[in-house]
């Protein structure tokens, strides 16, 4: 859920909010969660790899609060036009 919950990178960038719905993800799960599962605070990293014509490439680590790798994930998101405000009269 950490891979896709979070907003993408490039909220950082942009002063209005648009729709980035994701088109493709997939997770790769490290056998750390095999040992034991993973308690307390985890750390999220997402990057954007690639943005333009429509699309945004986010590559996400996670790590548990002790510092063990527990997934990598890729995101495939579609960035769409920022919302427009609807003014009633």
């Amino acid at each position: 859920m950490a891979t896709d919950a979070l907003p993408p990178a490039l909220f950082a960038l942009w002063t209005v909010p648009r729709p980035v719905p994701t088109a493709e993800l997939t997770v790769h799960f490290t056998d750390a969660l095999d040992a034991a599962p993973a308690e307390g605070w985890a750390l999220v990293r997402i990057r954007t790899e690639h943005a333009g014509s429509g699309w945004a490439i986010d590559d996400s680590t996670i790590w548990s609060s002790s510092g063990r790798l527990l997934a990598l994930a890729r995101q495939a998101r579609a960035v769409r036009h920022g919302f427009r405000a609807v003014h009633q009269d």
